[in-house]
């Protein structure tokens, strides 16, 4: 398997960043509704909650870096072009969607880093070190980027539930043939 993207399929670089950063984004969300629900009452409590906060901002962050990554690598290998089967709103839905997942998948860590520093909340990236902060604490500006950060990620679990229906419904429909998009990424 060739590391590039080719004309017809994705490369394997792309196929390991898409479902690394599809396995981490969701399960992001998932810890992020569970984070949402747990008590803090106690101290014990308290120091449970942020271990999960610690490890949420790290793979936050490192999702914006393969983000980054994987923008950078469309630059040199682009994504193989839509069969020429799809119709041109369908096509321009795709494109749509792809560019919507993108932005979100920038914007949302973002929102969460911002959030944490206007808490006053360092970022430690995996015990490795501590990142810097993008802006001083204040809780105005917190609540608002506490909004964005739920706001969106609700949106980045809808597009992504919108995302996979579109390559089942195509792999189903079309079962191996042209319109089978979903083939190129496995």
């Amino acid at each position: 398997m060739a590391l590039q993207n080719s004309s017809t399929e994705y490369g394997l670089l792309s196929k390991i960043l898409h479902w690394l950063m599809a396995l981490i984004i969701i399960t992001l969300i998932g810890v992020g509704i569970y984070m949402a629900e747990l008590p803090r009452d106690t101290e014990e409590q308290k120091a449970y909650a942020f271990q999960f906060y610690g490890l949420h901002k790290s793979f936050g962050v490192l999702v914006m870096l393969l983000v980054v990554t994987r923008l950078l690598w469309l630059r040199v290998s682009p994504a193989p072009a839509l069969p020429a089967v799809f119709a041109a709103g369908e096509r321009k839905m795709v494109k749509g969607l792809h560019a919507i997942l993108y932005v979100l998948m920038l914007l949302l860590p973002l929102s969460g880093y911002l959030m944490s520093n206007a808490g006053g909340y360092p970022i430690h990236f995996f015990g490795l070190g501590e990142l810097p902060a993008l802006i001083g604490k204040s809780k105005e500006f917190g609540e608002i980027a506490h909004e964005a950060h739920e706001v969106m990620g609700i949106a980045m679990l809808l597009l992504i539930v919108l995302h996979a229906a579109g390559a089942v419904k195509h792999r189903l429909k079309d079962k191996g043939g042209e319109s089978d998009i979903l083939k190129r990424m496995l």
